[in-house]
């Protein structure tokens, strides 16, 4: 039961996450629109940009913008989006 509550909850905020893609695409922030390298959105993730977060999510999941295919580091950063949307 432990395994499936835990996977539920990742369920959820993946599911979150993937919403707010829809409401955040085109922001005048480093994690909006274009395409930029990998160093540039961990930095503006790590200085609070919840749309950089959620990008490097993306990238791993995808396997793109340089990154290999990383579905743990994927769900990080895809964690840390949604706690950065929840307090903005």
């Amino acid at each position: 039961m432990k395994l499936l509550a835990k996977l539920n909850r990742m369920f959820v905020i993946l599911a979150a996450v993937c919403a707010l893609t829809v409401f955040t695409t085109g922001c005048e922030t480093v994690g909006g629109g274009g395409s930029h390298t990998l160093d540039e959105l961990k930095a503006a993730a790590n200085d609070g940009d919840a749309n950089a977060s959620l990008k490097l999510g993306n990238a791993y999941f995808n396997g793109r913008n340089g990154a290999e295919k990383d579905f743990v580091e994927a769900q990080k950063w895809y964690e840390k989006a949604a706690q950065q949307f929840k307090t903005k």
